[in-house]
């Protein structure tokens, strides 16, 4: 039980359950719905549990074989959603498709099912026991399940990925002069040619938008980028405005657990959750321990990037998997999301195993 970690998480649990029961009935005159306070204290504290598994799965070197079985399984996953999609079979309609258009694998959401594709991506393509030809493939097979969930989230985390891998690659791996000349000229040359054949490329859209309906929404991400983000049935625009407002109202100490869509509908007429991780854990807990929070995390994730040539690629995988859920988290509220706990108590002891042997080492 590592305690750093476990005096925050008491720290903020006074503080959620103090803030919801007492300082927001007596300053708004809201009354605390005490079964919404437990049932979301609950989730902050399994939230708690799953980051000390990850922990421990690490301390007993079992994370690896876990993080391998959970890459396996999405892509089995994403191959079985492209083939019932495909042959528009419709057995389990109900369980696996959203809309009856979107897949969602075995997620109530197909938001969260592509962001957790995309993570299931990064030990096959990390992996060096996993030959080139199957990485390619799992890559081609992770492109179409996004699709097939219509995720605009899933698009633009896959992207943000994609450029992080390539900016790695460029900036961080050693090659000739000649080779890297080469490797940009091929890039900036695959740029300028889908800025040319832009239009075409939109005719491509359409054709898969009314083949596959759920990439119809997709679709507008490359027509328009606004109304994408705003309209659609994401209206994002509007839930984080909301957002923003039920910050102001508590911006030091926040607004505690259960009490954010009765204070969002009551004040603010908007019955909805943040849809972004960020602004939910500021309602939440207020910025001052918000702030602290995603400064432990982003600095963990920098100390990952300077172990990255440690005897395992563990800390790079582990980096990796938490920055995708972290874009996905700016349109969607995955601050309940066990998988990033579990990812982030991981993490935490990796880094400390390795600063031990870094210590070994010089002595």
């Amino acid at each position: 039980m590592p305690i750093g970690p476990l005096l925050f998480f008491l720290i903020i649990s006074v503080l959620v359950l103090a803030t919801a029961y007492f300082y927001i009935p007596i300053k708004y005159d809201i009354a605390p719905n005490s079964i919404r306070i437990i049932s979301d204290y609950t989730k902050l504290l399994a939230t708690f549990s799953y980051f000390i598994i990850g922990y421990n799965l690490a301390t007993i070197n079992l994370l690896k074989p876990a993080v391998r079985w959970y890459s396996y399984f999405g892509l089995f996953i994403g191959m079985a959603g492209i083939v019932v999609t495909i042959l528009n079979i419709r057995v389990f309609s109900e369980i696996l498709f959203f809309g009856e258009t979107r897949f969602k694998g075995l997620m109530i959401d197909p938001n969260y099912f592509s962001v957790l594709q995309i993570t299931a991506l990064v030990y096959l393509t990390r992996s060096e026991k996993i030959k080139a030809r199957y990485k390619i493939l799992a890559v081609f097979i992770t492109i179409l399940s996004v699709l097939i969930s219509g995720s605009k989230t899933g698009i633009i985390t896959l992207f943000s990925y994609f450029i992080l891998r390539t900016v790695e690659y460029f900036f961080l791996t050693r090659k000739k002069l000649s080779t890297l000349i080469f490797q940009l000229f091929f890039t900036i040359s695959l740029v300028v040619t889908i800025l040319v054949f832009f239009d075409s490329l939109q005719i491509i859209f359409s054709y898969l938008s009314s083949a596959i309906p759920s990439f119809s929404r997709i679709h507008l991400l490359f027509s328009d980028f606004i109304s994408a983000i705003s309209e659609g049935g994401s209206g994002r625009e509007d839930t984080w405005r909301a957002a923003l407002q039920v910050i102001q109202l508590s911006p030091v100490i926040g607004i505690g657990v259960g009490t954010y869509t009765t204070i969002a509908w009551e004040m603010f007429h908007y019955n909805n959750v943040a849809h972004n991780t960020f602004l939910q854990i500021s309602a939440e807990w207020g910025i001052p321990f918000a702030v602290i929070f995603f400064s432990f995390v982003f600095f963990l994730l920098g100390k990952a990037t300077r172990y990255r040539t440690q005897a395992s690629d563990l800390n790079i995988i582990l980096r990796d998997m938490i920055f995708i859920l972290l874009i996905g988290s700016l349109a969607i509220s995955l601050n309940n999301a066990r998988v990033l706990w579990l990812l982030f108590g991981a993490l935490v002891f990796s880094l400390k195993s390795n600063k031990r042997m870094n210590s070994r080492i010089q002595i």
